[in-house]
Formats: structure tokens, C-alpha cells, sequence
């Protein structure tokens, strides 16, 4: 092998190499993304289930207070 062919090989695996640590650390930011994105998702899901709970709340805190208010010709 001529010193060329050598010097583009070195410089192949040295791209490779340079590519597959990339890769890896692609992968594990993307990892870390997804594990952000449930961990948002639960969060989400917790805060409905409060707004839901508050929405039901004022229903039945407004339906009560109309029960006990005196009629206007009082």
C-alpha cells in the first residue's frame, strides 16, 4: 500500500470514528429527550386532572350557593 492509500485510509477511520461517537451522542440526547417529553406528559396529565377537579368544584360550589340564596322578592 502506497502512502496515499494509507494517509485516506487513517483518514476514513478517523471520520468514522469521529461519526460514530456522534451517533452515540445523538442517541443518548435523544433518549433524554423522550424520558423530558413523559415526564411533561405526566405533568400535563396531573394539571387536567386538577383543572377538571376545580371545574367540578365551582359546578357544585355555584349550584350550592344558588340553592341557598334568597329568592329576589325577599
Amino acid at each position: 500500500m502506497d502512502e496515499l492509500q494509507e494517509e485516506r485510509l487513517v483518514n476514513l477511520d478517523t471520520r468514522i470514528m469521529y461519526l460514530e461517537d456522534s451517533v452515540q451522542q445523538m442517541s443518548m440526547q435523544l433518549m433524554q429527550k423522550d424520558r423530558f417529553i413523559e415526564v411533561l406528559q405526566e405533568k400535563i396529565s396531573i394539571l387536567e386532572e386538577k383543572f377538571k377537579d376545580l371545574d367540578e368544584r365551582k359546578a357544585n360550589r355555584a349550584s350550592a350557593d344558588a340553592a341557598d340564596e334568597r329568592p329576589p322578592h325577599y
